[in-house]
């Protein structure tokens, strides 16, 4: 029968916890919430618009799930024991609308089809030079 899993979030170590708060909130419109203290380590949790909890509270009672967590660490240089993710990935809507986010902040892109399911990716990465690939419906890629 299978387990009926879901992606809940991701959690992501920066030692640039303000210009990675600041473009994922540019370029993928995710906001800071509500975060559980940790022992005193600093980060973040970034809910998507519709989903920002607005208290610990709403988090525990609603279970509104922060899709990316940081957290703030001295360094990222990579490390054995300290491992990044390959990328991860969103799905959306309105991909010209976000190729113009990203060209505005000169972020560089590119794009993958994947005629087999209808989808295109746009792949990018961000201030910390981690993959992000956002797939949106291949009807929506630009001419060209």
């Amino acid at each position: 029968m299978g387990l009926n899993l879901t992606l809940d979030h991701v959690n992501v170590r920066t030692a640039n916890l303000q210009t990675m708060l600041e473009f994922y909130e540019r370029v993928l419109d995710l906001r800071p919430g509500p975060r559980p203290h940790f022992g005193g380590a600093g980060g973040a949790w970034l809910y998507g618009e519709e989903k920002i909890a607005d208290s610990l509270d709403a988090v525990k009672q609603n279970y509104s799930a922060a899709w990316v967590h940081f957290i703030e660490v001295d360094s990222t240089d990579p490390v054995h024991s300290n491992l990044q993710v390959e990328h991860f990935a969103f799905t959306a809507t309105g991909m010209g609308e976000f190729l113009n986010r990203l060209e505005n902040i000169d972020c560089p892109f590119d794009l993958a089809d994947m005629p087999d399911v209808a989808m295109v990716q746009v792949n990018f990465r961000d201030p910390d030079g981690n993959h992000i690939h956002v797939d949106f419906p291949l009807a929506e890629k630009p001419p060209g």
